[in-house]
């Protein structure tokens, strides 16, 4: 359990982490939070052979003496945090490590430390990487076809966009003539009825 003021595993940055892991006998990381990380990397451990909670949760309470909900909570950050068989938040992931180094941006930038300011940034610019490239809608090169429905003496008549786009100009304006023309009030009522 984290003491009141000292910042949980959960809020630490990624580079206490990761020196934690690298030198465990020089960890910057404050003595409670290590048995915790501890338990959450077993934790994380484990979840690829028991994916039931319940069996990781009996296995965790005998080795470690602690609370069934703390066990709990370690399991949430171990799925968080660590990459298994059955789940990965890899945006989790990634939004922890993006707002480590916009901390680190932000830092650097009110000290006036130009250069490692710069070097975050591109740092920053590799972590988001390119934008992905648009899948191509496999079906984009089908034809699709378009109709025109135009009324004539009473009849419909679905005419093909490509066939229109094809008729001769004088013929083009007699149909757009045609679309545009006036109705009376009968022929209108006809056309709201239908």
């Amino acid at each position: 359990m984290a003491k009141k003021g000292t910042p949980s595993l959960s809020e630490q940055r990624y580079e206490v982490i990761q020196a934690h892991i690298l030198d465990p006998e020089h960890s910057p990381l404050p003595e409670n939070l290590r048995e915790q990380f501890n338990r959450v990397l077993q934790v994380a451990r484990l979840i690829d052979d028991y994916p039931d909670d319940n069996h990781i949760i009996n296995l965790m309470m005998t080795k470690y003496r602690v609370s069934q909900t703390q066990i709990r909570k370690d399991i949430a950050l171990a799925k968080e945090l660590f990459k298994t068989n059955h789940t990965f938040d890899w945006d989790f992931w990634q939004a922890w490590q993006i707002k480590d180094q916009l901390e680190l941006i932000q830092e650097c930038k009110l000290r006036g430390d130009l250069k490692n300011w710069n070097a975050a940034k591109k740092v920053l610019a590799v972590m988001i990487g390119q934008k992905p490239e648009a899948v191509d809608d496999p079906r984009r090169m089908e034809k699709n076809v378009f109709n025109v429905q135009v009324n004539y003496n009473g009849q419909t008549l679905n005419i093909d966009l490509d066939k229109i786009r094809n008729l001769p100009a004088n013929v083009k304006q007699d149909i757009l003539q045609q679309l545009y023309s006036s109705v009376d009030d009968i022929t209108a009522e006809e056309i709201m009825n239908t």
